[in-house]
């Protein structure tokens, strides 16, 4: 009796090893064609459209020229609210406009950590210099709009940017992204 339940156990366990090793994971580009596509969300194919689309319009206005400023300009990300149905990481969008900006030589992105701030300011003040302030600031907000009927689910997301200086907008852009999904045998 020991040596039937024993091997069953095995068999079960073989089954299941066999089963896990035929679903094997692999690698995608992130953001690329065989991502998985969701319209619960914002993916990543979402983050890299709206910052590459964005930072091209901003590049092409010639907003960041016309200021006269020396560049690399200093440019603070200020506040991206988010007005969509589940909570986002907007520093997956802020953080990859800044890196593309920063490879341009227009902007010097300055960071929010109190502690990169504290230790800037006490270097400068060794130096016996001051910080000066950021020149420009980018603001923003990303909403959704949801629709459906019997048949499909519809999302658009709106990534809304806005750069200003002296207190005012010198660029403003969006990108709207929209998905849809297919009702299902098994809800949505």
């Amino acid at each position: 009796m020991r040596n039937i339940k024993i091997s069953v156990f095995a068999a079960a366990a073989a089954a299941l090893l066999a089963g896990c090793a035929s679903q094997n994971a692999v690698y995608v580009e992130s953001g690329g064609a065989r991502s998985i596509v969701s319209t619960n969300k914002i993916n990543m194919a979402d983050w890299n459209a709206a910052s590459a689309d964005l930072v091209s319009e901003l590049l092409a206005s010639g907003a960041i020229d016309d200021t006269k400023l020396q560049q690399p300009v200093k440019m603070k990300v200020s506040r991206i609210v988010n007005r969509t149905s589940s909570p986002v990481d907007t520093d997956l969008l802020t953080r990859q406009i800044c890196i593309t900006l920063s490879k341009t030589g227009k902007i010097s992105a300055v960071s929010d950590d109190s502690l990169t701030d504290e230790l800037a300011r006490y270097e400068a003040k060794r130096q016996g210099k001051t910080l000066g302030l950021p020149k420009l600031t980018m603001t923003g907000k990303i909403v959704e709009d949801r629709e459906s009927n019997s048949d499909l689910r519809e999302v658009t997301y709106v990534f809304f940017l806005e750069v200003n200086y002296l207190g005012k907008a010198i660029w403003m852009g969006q990108k709207q992204i929209t998905k849809q999904q297919e009702r299902g045998g098994v809800g949505w």
